[in-house]
């Protein structure tokens, strides 16, 4: 299963936590988890859902949050 860990990972992410930018990468026994989420909860979940689907292994989580400032104004359609 080790081969089609990070593929599950994935799967789990988009999924559970509606992630689909992470990357994973596994090696030994940690899982590492990269990219960029909008909010701390969304790391969170982001984790959560790693370590359902990552069962034993060690999760390193290098997930950044990035501020996403709000739009300025009102867009207006034409």
């Amino acid at each position: 299963m080790t081969e089609y860990l990070p593929a599950h990972i994935q799967e789990t992410l988009a999924s559970r936590a509606h992630e689909l930018g992470i990357r994973v990468d596994v090696r030994g026994n940690v899982v590492h988890l990269r990219g960029e989420v909008a909010s701390e909860d969304q790391r969170r979940e982001v984790e959560e859902a790693a370590r359902a689907a990552a069962e034993g292994h060690e999760i390193c989580n290098e997930v950044h949050v990035v501020a996403v400032p709000e739009p300025e104004g009102e867009e207006w359609l034409s």
